[in-house]
C-alpha cells in the first residue's frame, strides 16, 4: 500500500483500488457472513469518502483508513455479538494449487494455528490480524489501535512467541 500520497491527489476510485482488497481481507478473517463482509467493506469506503476532509496528513493514509475499518468492525461486533472468526474461512485463505493431500495437511496446520491464535489475548489477536491479514506495518497498527509502536511490537513479539511455543508443543 502506498501511504505517501495525500488525499487531494486521489480520487475515490484510486482510494478504493488501493485499499479495498486489504480491507476486504481484514473483514473476511474476522466476520463469518460473506454478505456482511461486503457490507462492511462498502461502509468503510462510504465513511472514508465522507471524512476525507478530516484526514490529518501527519499520519499515514493507510493507517487512517484501517482505523475507520477497525472501528467499523468493533461497531458491527457489538451489534452482532458473534464470534469474529470462521475457521474454514481462515483455512481457505491460502491458494489451493496443491495436491489434495497437501491441502489436507495445510488445512490441519491452519486449524491448529487458529486454535492457538484464539488463546492469545485480544490485543495480540488484533495486532497479528492487522499485521498478517491486513499487511500493515507496526506504526500503522499502533495508530489504528491507539497504542505506542513499542507496545504493538511487544504484543506482536509475545503473540508470535506464544504461537511458536504452542505449535512446537503440539508437534
Amino acid at each position: 500500500m502506498n501511504t505517501t500520497r495525500t488525499h487531494e491527489q486521489w480520487n475515490h476510485q484510486r482510494i478504493y483500488e488501493e485499499y479495498s482488497a486489504h480491507i476486504h481481507r481484514y473483514f473476511r478473517y474476522r466476520v463469518k457472513n460473506v454478505w456482511d463482509v461486503e457490507d462492511l467493506t462498502t461502509t468503510v469506503f462510504v465513511k472514508v469518502y465522507a471524512k476525507l476532509d478530516q484526514y490529518d496528513r501527519r499520519h499515514p493514509f493507510g493507517a487512517w483508513i484501517f482505523r475507520i475499518a477497525h472501528n467499523t468492525l468493533v461497531d458491527y461486533l457489538r451489534k452482532k455479538r458473534e464470534c469474529p472468526v470462521d475457521t474454514e474461512t481462515f483455512a481457505a485463505m491460502k491458494a489451493n494449487d496443491k495436491l489434495p493431500e497437501e491441502r489436507l495437511l495445510n488445512r490441519e496446520s491452519h486449524d491448529a494455528l487458529w486454535k492457538n491464535v484464539r488463546t492469545l489475548s485480544a490485543d495480540q489477536r488484533r495486532v497479528i490480524s492487522l499485521r498478517y491479514l491486513a499487511d500493515l506495518r507496526m506504526n500503522e497498527i499502533a495508530k489504528i489501535l491507539g497504542k505506542s509502536e513499542a507496545s504493538v511490537k511487544i504484543l506482536h513479539f509475545r503473540g508470535i512467541r506464544k504461537l511458536q511455543q504452542l505449535m512446537a508443543a503440539q508437534g
